[in-house]
């Protein structure tokens, strides 16, 4: 096999590195020593010990570091069995998975679901505000799931980049335009259902031009079986083997059937997202550019089945916090019998966190808006045109001319002039472009976004 590696699970960001440790497969259940069993069932404390270890869901990597060597294969066994009690077996690419129905997730899933439809009940700090949001978020969204595999360009400097439409200089940089041209791509493609063809392209924008293997490879399958999952600092430390080349067309098939079928049994969407995502990283479809392309498709099947909350979050901002115990999701999962339940516990909890920033947020701004209001209310310099124009205008962050002030309320050209002139003075309004000749205004505020 050739010393080729594919980032997954070890990051680089800017100026630090942060590795993944290898994790060994759990014990096969038949092989394990069970004769603690019989003691442990005896013992109610030891019993609700292994309660809330399926509760934390630990791994037995986790595990052995928590309960003594002498009833450690014991108290694995008990788990096993206790876990089978509350499992949803899958049969998706030909692979047998699964996971646990722990009752967090229903929690999670319902916070989720309830904050999908529900984030509307916060006092809206206006449409223009919210499509604001949603473009920073997107932007977050590229420079993250970029920065984690390998682009080298701090989140101010993207962020400015993509602001300005300035043509990308670096790969770094290419990556990360790349990403956010992809995520702003899914948006149109909701309504078709996912085939091979789509996925390549999805793959074919966010690698453009950025592929040391070759342009070629963009938005197409690998064709051997060089590419591994690896530490890129020690050759010999090998985290995960893809399936074979010649098996992908048949398994990207299967994982478009499974995307697309909604009849045969019912899987809550976004735990069906989660499980998209990990399949693009277990398949490994393309030589490089497979946990990009994984977080893009999760965004994608999440906006298809209308959670628009999806697109005001970056999850791989939250990722990135968490990059070790992502790669470790990756692992536990592959290492005990494609038990999903570790990777769709990792990635709830960074959803719930993603929606919780946005919830402040708004919230944020909603108290802003409301200060400035207050502000604007109070302030004795500023006759009753000018505070109308003020609140008018200050919701949504819309430019504005001379003339349209004139025509919507009703003033004299002059008069409407004379009211922004003022505003300016007081610092209230500001230039914010042309059109044309025309002079354009805003209502200024504090927006660090």
């Amino acid at each position: 096999m050739s010393n080729y590696y594919h980032l997954t699970f070890l990051f680089i960001l800017p100026y630090r590195w942060e590795a993944v440790k290898k994790v060994l497969p759990v014990p096969p259940t038949e092989t394990l020593d069970k004769s603690g069993v019989e003691s442990i069932l005896s013992n109610p404390e030891k019993l609700e010990l292994i309660a809330k270890f399926n509760r934390e869901y630990y791994h037995w990597d986790e595990l052995r570091y928590r309960v003594d060597d002498s009833e450690l294969e014991s108290t694995w066994a008990l788990m096993k069995i206790m876990r089978k009690t509350n499992f949803k077996h899958l049969k998706v690419c030909d692979m047998d998975i699964g996971y646990a129905l722990l009752s967090d997730f229903q929690e999670s899933l319902h916070t989720i679901d309830r904050n999908s439809a529900g984030l509307v009940e916060i006092d809206n700090p206006g449409e223009k505000e919210f499509r604001r949001y949603v473009t920073s978020s997107l932007m977050e969204e590229a420079i993250a799931s970029s920065q984690m595999e390998g682009a080298a360009t701090t989140r101010t400097e993207a962020k400015k980049m993509l602001r300005a439409n300035r043509k990308p200089m670096t790969v770094s940089e290419t990556m990360i335009v790349n990403n956010y041209l992809a995520m702003e791509f899914i948006k149109s493609k909701l309504k078709e259902p996912m085939s091979p063809e789509l996925m390549m392209d999805m793959h074919r924008i966010i690698t453009k031009d950025t592929l040391h293997e070759g342009k070629e490879w963009e938005g197409r399958f690998r064709e051997d079986n060089e590419t591994v999952v690896g530490d890129v600092f020690e050759e010999d430390v090998i985290f995960h083997v893809p399936p074979s080349h010649d098996r992908i067309p048949d398994m990207i098939q299967g994982l478009c059937r499974f995307i697309n079928d909604d009849d045969t049994e019912f899987i809550h969407p976004v735990i069906k997202g989660i499980i998209i995502h990990f399949m693009i990283g277990y398949i490994h479809p393309f030589v490089n550019g497979n946990g990009r392309l994984a977080r893009t498709l999760f965004y994608w099947y999440l906006l298809k089945k209308d959670y628009w909350l999806m697109e005001y979050t970056s999850i791989s901002r939250i990722i990135k916090k968490s990059q070790t115990k992502y790669g470790l999701a990756y692992q536990y999962t592959e290492t005990d019998e494609n038990d999903l339940t570790y990777f769709i516990k990792f990635n709830l909890a960074c959803i719930i966190n993603a929606v919780k920033d946005l919830r402040t947020y708004i919230e944020r701004k909603t108290r802003e808006q409301k200060a400035a209001l207050k502000e604007i209310e109070s302030d004795s310099e500023i006759n009753r045109w000018e505070s109308l124009i003020l609140k008018d205008y200050l919701r949504d962050q819309t430019l504005f001319s001379i003339r349209e002030i004139s025509i919507k309320y009703n003033l004299a050209y002059q008069t409407a002039r004379n009211y922004i002139n003022h505003l300016t003075e007081l610092e209230y309004v500001r230039i914010g472009g042309k059109d044309g000749k025309t002079r354009l205004y805003k209502v200024v505020r504090d927006d660090n976004r």
